[in-house]
């Protein structure tokens, strides 16, 4: 059985940008999520994220609300609703390892349903390592 994974915006970001370091890497990583080969559970506030960084990025309302169709039509990614419940369970990561709050509902996502996370940010990975 293959693992699922949580996929932090920072790769989804740079698979759609070609400006980014790391753009080729992520395009393969993504890839994989939106063929089915690697099932993907994240949290909708990646939607939010992604949307926000690509305007920012882009200076392009347009491009941002193109992306968030298309990640809202994914049938390959389970989006989770955060409930009271796995709010705090974020809150408590992140009282406990100093992630960000949007980092520690990404964490939280991927502890819960025992995902493999996947992330660009060196910070996000060296803090979800003490408890992942």
């Amino acid at each position: 059985m293959v693992k699922s994974v949580t996929v932090d915006s920072s790769v989804i970001i740079s698979s759609l940008l070609p400006s980014e370091k790391r753009h080729v890497e992520a395009i393969a990583l993504w890839n994989k999520v939106l063929s089915g080969e690697t099932p993907a559970v994240m949290p909708y506030s990646i939607l939010v994220e992604v949307v926000a960084a690509v305007r920012r990025r882009t200076g392009s309302q347009d491009l941002a609300l193109e992306v968030l169709k298309a990640l809202e039509t994914l049938d390959t990614v389970s989006f989770v609703i955060l409930d009271g419940r796995s709010s705090a369970k974020a809150a408590r990561i992140a009282a406990s390892t100093g992630l960000r709050g949007m980092d520690a509902l990404v964490v939280q996502v991927a502890k819960e349903y025992k995902a493999e996370l996947i992330t660009f940010d060196l910070e996000m990975e060296q803090k979800a390592a003490t408890i992942l």
